[in-house]
């Protein structure tokens, strides 16, 4: 007699069971957490106006690693030195020296060092060769390597230096570079030389500055 009640009792557990289980399995289906970024090939060199293809390589907390160089946003720290496109291709710039090349997904960045290199540097230049300049001026000067078919700007990563280093002075690391001359300084010439190593072989150029 007591079927009848019994069958929509029992469905209604069913049904219950049903959604309590359903509501529990969620927690096996949610997407995993990105937890790193790694970068790579990490310090590597690229040739002026040469390419090199990074790479990114996704760590998630379920322990599983993708390859999401694709997917990622590229950047580098100074364009001037390297810069890189939307799918990871690096260049080297005319400006040889280092770039940090970081990628981004979300708030996960990941990064790598790329050092931009000249080859087949046959000679360095200074421009410009000779100045006459009065105390309390300032010279601004820049240097370029000779490479096969080009020349490469080399004034923010080369050495500077004055024979005069009581009342002349070099702002180096940048381009130009910019010789300061002391309000005191006397009627001199001053002769300035610029050299740049390359590959264990320095080259040097020097100009003068007339103070008068």
């Amino acid at each position: 007699m007591f079927t009848g009640r019994k069958l929509p009792l029992t469905l209604a557990f069913v049904v219950l069971i049903g959604l309590a289980f359903g509501v529990s399995c969620k927690g096996f289906f949610v997407d995993p957490v990105l937890t790193t970024v790694t970068v790579g090939p990490s310090d590597q060199n690229v040739e002026v106006n040469d390419t090199l293809q990074m790479s990114a390589r996704g760590t998630y907390d379920d322990g599983s690693t993708k390859n999401i160089t694709g997917t990622v946003a590229w950047s580098s720290s100074d364009t001037d030195v390297a810069s890189i496109g939307k799918g990871g291709l690096v260049t080297g710039v005319s400006a040889p020296g280092s770039s940090t090349i970081t990628a981004s997904l979300d708030t996960i960045t990941g990064t790598a060092t790329v050092n931009v290199v000249l080859t087949g540097v046959t000679a360095i230049t200074v421009s410009p060769k000779t100045a006459v300049a009065h105390p309390g001026n300032t010279v601004d000067f820049t240097a370029k390597a000779t490479i096969p078919g080009d020349t490469v700007d080399i004034t923010s990563v080369a050495t500077w230096t004055t024979s005069d280093t009581t009342n002349t002075s070099f702002d180096t690391g940048s381009n130009p570079a910019v010789l300061n001359i002391d309000s005191a300084a006397p009627n001199e010439t001053v002769t300035v030389t610029v050299t740049y190593t390359v590959n264990s072989t320095t080259f040097k150029d020097t100009a003068t500055v007339t103070i008068q």
